[in-house]
């Protein structure tokens, strides 16, 4: 298994945040992005957000 990434401009839709979290697991994945999500976004930890999540999870690593 490889690494996975996701990218928080494709999922809240802010062109200010740059941030891109990648990890080694859907489990290590799932928990940094919901972090980022609540902390950073204010948004509540709900099924719905990390069903969104999750389907924005892509294979690799994020391009430079």
């Amino acid at each position: 298994m490889g690494r996975k990434y996701v990218d928080c401009r494709e999922l809240s839709g802010d062109a200010h945040c740059s941030t891109t979290i990648a990890a080694e697991n859907d489990k290590e994945l799932m928990q940094a992005a919901l972090k980022h999500a609540i902390n950073v976004h204010g948004l509540a930890n709900t099924a719905e957000l990390r069903k969104q999540i999750s389907s924005h999870f892509k294979e690799g690593n994020p391009p430079l």
